[in-house]
């Protein structure tokens, strides 16, 4: 009785986890991040037009998120899509803040 108890509350306590992390206030939040990165990838890198249209896409990209998942019908993709999602996002802001770890100093003179 007892372990079958903490399995039923072991499987809530993770349904929950999921149900939070693949949320609309979980995805806007992410899209958030991802903007403000995306904005400061564009200031480290201003001299590549092709670096700046793909910064450009990422925040049409972000937008379009945004929109998405004010509308109710956001709950009613499949789970597995919206983990699909939030796996890909996640991935991309790595990405992205590696791309900004990289980027060249402003001078070749020693602060």
């Amino acid at each position: 009785m007892v372990a079958w108890l903490k399995r039923m509350l072991s499987s809530l306590v993770s349904r929950r986890r999921i149900a939070r992390d693949t949320g609309p206030v979980a995805f806007q939040t992410l899209s958030k991040e991802m903007r403000e990165l995306a904005e400061i990838a564009s200031r480290v890198w201003p001299d590549e037009p092709s670096f700046q249209s793909r910064i450009k896409s990422i925040q049409e990209e972000m937008d379009q998120l945004d929109e998405l998942t004010a509308k109710p019908e956001f709950r009613l993709l499949p789970l597995q899509k919206r983990v699909e999602l939030r796996e890909s996002l996640l991935h991309s802001k790595t990405q992205l803040m590696d791309t900004v770890s990289t980027a060249p100093p402003p001078t070749t003179r020693p602060q």
